[in-house]
């Protein structure tokens, strides 16, 4: 479960800074902000994931993490406040 849980700290904090730094203009909350949602999440959504498949599926255990921890930081994102973007109203 160590091992699992460094894998699912190292997926969670490459799906924060990757959000961060790649979209950079669809997260206007701090960077700080990003990265932790994806490392905690991937933490509780990995740990739910291996409480539900048990302990003898680690690669399936981290792709739900992966999935998990994408899917949470993607609500932070607002793609109304994109720089240059104006909404149209109607």
């Amino acid at each position: 479960m160590t091992v699992e849980l460094i894998a699912f700290a190292i997926v969670g904090l490459a799906v924060g800074l990757g959000a961060s730094l790649l979209l950079s203009d669809l997260f206007p909350a701090p960077r700080l902000v990003t990265v932790l949602t994806g490392l905690c999440s991937a933490l509780l959504l990995g740990g739910i994931a291996h409480a539900a498949f048990g302990g003898g599926h680690p690669v399936e255990t981290v792709v739900c993490a992966l999935l998990g921890s994408a899917a949470m930081v993607s609500l932070l994102a607002r793609p109304d406040q994109r720089s240059g973007h104006r909404p149209r109203h109607a």
